[in-house]
């Protein structure tokens, strides 16, 4: 599939849900406290905090065959700070169960990292899934390289969980494990152990 590249736009907000996906992550699932109903419902609030209006303004898609197939964002990584939206979403999402959800989130906190200064941090890499296994991935890590670099920057990061099976493709693209975070009440809830910080030198 021949890729293009371009900055992501409102009417992109469509595509964008598709290639997010519904399907929660296993980190949300664990931070819904096992219910697949509200960790898809919380996974929307995620997607709206990640196509706003400032959200997209560093957000990349690749385009093939006439539609966005994939997506790139740079910059902050959604929860980083706390908008009256994203309150509003999780407060729309578990209702009485807020403060259960706001407990487990304290768990989530304890394994965040935090991207190195000055690096050019990759918050959020997807792929539709009906396109997955066709390269697009490794090509949406070369365009944030190539962006990285026209910014002058001397590094790339990225944090993930320590089960995401895409390590070995960010691996593979240079990138490398600096740091690792767990915490057993994390992996208790989540059934994850942790997260990972992951860096690319730019030469």
């Amino acid at each position: 599939m021949e890729l293009t590249f371009r900055a992501a736009t409102k009417a992109d907000v469509r595509a964008l849900a598709e290639v997010f996906g519904s399907e929660p992550s296993e980190e949300q699932l664990g931070m819904a406290g096992g219910s697949s109903e509200r960790a898809e419902r919380f996974r929307r609030v995620t997607l709206s905090s990640i196509t706003g209006d400032a959200a997209l303004q560093r957000t990349t898609v690749a385009v093939g065959d006439g539609r966005v197939v994939g997506m790139l964002q740079s910059g902050a990584e959604a929860g980083d700070s706390i908008t009256p939206r994203l309150a509003w979403g999780v407060l729309r999402t578990f209702g009485p169960g807020v403060f259960a959800f706001l407990k487990r989130d304290r768990t989530r906190a304890r394994v965040h990292i935090r991207p190195p200064a000055g690096a050019f941090h990759i918050a959020e890499v997807h792929v539709a899934a009906a396109s997955r296994g066709l390269g697009i991935g490794g090509a949406l890590l070369d365009e944030a390289e190539r962006m990285a670099r026209s910014t002058g920057a001397q590094t790339m990061s990225l944090t993930t969980t320590t089960s995401n099976p895409a390590r070995r493709l960010y691996e593979r693209k240079g990138f490398r494990v600096v740091e690792e975070r767990t915490d057993a009440e994390f992996e208790r809830v989540s059934g994850v152990r942790g997260r990972i910080l992951m860096v690319k030198d730019l030469d």
